[in-house]
C-alpha cells in the first residue's frame, strides 16, 4: 500500500512556540512516525506544496494544492491532505469538483488540537484515514474526522457543513456520512447514497486570490453591499427554512442593481417542497434557487463555473459531480 501525504500546514501541522500555534514543517514528519509507532504501516512519501495556516487560505493555494495532487494521483494507492480544520470545507469542496469520483481516494484528515497535546484527534484522523484507504474501492474526496465520543467518521468532502461557532465538530450534511472506521475497519454507511458524476471540468481554472462570487449571509437588520464590475455571481444563503427577507426593500433594490450588471442572484438552502409565502417573490426579484447542495460547496461550484465562464451557470451548476447533490 503506497499512499502520497500531502502536508499544507493548518493546526495537525503546527507546535505550541511560546504558547502561541504557529506551522512547523517538523511536524509532518512527526505525524507519520506517530502513526508507526503505534503499530500502522503503510509506505508512505511525503510533499508539501505549501505551510499555512487555513485561516489565511484564499485561491492561489487552490491552484498549488491541485497541481500537486493531480501530478500524483496516478502513482499511489490512495492520497492524505493534511490541512486545517477552520477551512477545511472550501479546500475538500474544490477538491472534490475538480477530480470528482476518481479512482484513486483523497482523503483530507485536520486535527483539533497540534499532535504534541493529548486532547487532539491528529493521529486518530490520520489513522483513520490510512484505513479507509486501505479498504479499497472507494472513488473520490472524503475526510476522515473524529467527533469526540464518537466513531472516526468518513464524510464525502463535498457533503461537509460549515462549522457551528465554538465548535471543533465536523458533520455531514443532514448528518448522513459515508461511512466510519471501528477497530481499523470501514463501515460504510447504509443510508447513504449519490449520484455519479454528471459534469467533468476539464480544466482546473486559475484561481485568484479573491473570489468573483459575492457570498451573502442573511440577517436581522440586513444592509446589502455594493455591487461591482468585478462580481460575476451573488450566492445568497438563507436561513434554515430556505427563506430570506423578501419583504425587504433593500433587498428588492439589491437586486434591480444585479440585474443592470447582468449578474445572476443564486440562493442556497431553500429545498423544495416547503413553502412560505416569503418563497413566492423569488422569482419576481429574479433569485435563481440552486439545486440542493451545502452552501460552501454551493460558492465553490460557483467560483469555478465562474472562472471557467461556463454560458449557463444554472444549468451547469444543476449537474452532480464529486457527490455533492444531495
Amino acid at each position: 500500500m503506497k499512499i502520497l501525504v500531502v502536508f499544507t500546514g493548518g493546526t495537525i501541522g503546527s507546535c505550541y512556540n511560546d504558547g502561541v500555534i504557529s506551522p512547523d514543517s517538523s511536524t509532518r514528519y512527526k505525524l507519520i512516525e506517530m502513526y508507526k509507532q503505534n503499530g500502522g504501516y503503510a509506505e508512505f512519501d511525503a510533499i508539501s506544496p505549501y505551510t499555512v495556516l487555513s485561516e489565511n487560505l484564499n485561491g492561489e493555494y487552490f491552484n498549488l494544492l491541485y497541481n500537486s495532487v493531480k501530478e500524483n494521483i496516478n502513482d499511489y494507492d490512495g492520497i492524505i491532505v493534511t490541512h486545517g480544520t477552520d477551512t477545511l470545507q472550501y479546500t475538500s469542496a474544490v477538491l472534490s469538483y475538480m477530480f470528482g469520483l476518481c479512482n484513486t481516494p483523497i482523503v483530507l484528515v485536520s486535527a483539533n488540537y497540534p499532535l504534541e497535546s493529548e486532547k487532539s484527534n491528529g493521529l486518530e484522523n490520520f489513522s483513520a484515514a490510512v484505513d479507509f484507504i486501505k479498504s479499497g474501492d472507494n472513488k473520490g474526496v472524503f475526510v476522515a474526522y473524529k467527533n469526540n465520543g464518537e466513531h472516526a467518521n468518513i464524510h464525502r468532502a463535498s457533503r461537509l457543513q460549515k462549522h457551528l461557532a465554538y465548535s471543533d465538530k465536523i458533520e455531514s450534511v443532514n448528518n448522513i456520512y459515508y461511512g466510519e472506521i471501528i477497530n481499523g475497519n470501514f463501515i460504510k454507511n447504509i443510508n447513504y447514497t449519490e449520484k455519479q458524476d454528471e459534469i467533468k471540468f476539464e480544466n482546473m481554472p486559475v484561481f485568484k486570490s479573491t473570489s468573483p462570487v459575492l457570498k451573502i449571509t442573511p440577517y436581522v437588520g440586513m444592509a446589502y453591499p455594493q455591487l461591482n464590475k468585478n462580481i460575476k455571481a451573488v450566492l445568497m444563503e438563507s436561513y434554515h427554512s430556505g427563506t430570506v427577507n423578501t419583504a425587504s426593500k433593500d433587498l428588492e433594490k439589491f437586486c434591480n442593481t444585479a440585474k443592470q450588471f447582468n449578474i445572476p442572484v443564486f440562493l442556497t438552502g431553500s429545498e423544495t417542497g416547503f413553502f412560505y409565502e416569503s418563497k413566492e417573490l423569488y422569482s419576481k426579484l429574479g433569485i435563481q434557487v440552486l439545486t440542493t447542495v451545502t452552501p460552501i460547496s454551493a460558492y465553490i461550484k460557483l467560483w469555478i463555473l465562474c472562472e471557467n465562464n461556463a454560458k449557463d451557470i444554472y444549468k451547469a451548476f444543476s449537474k452532480s459531480i464529486g457527490g455533492d447533490i444531495l
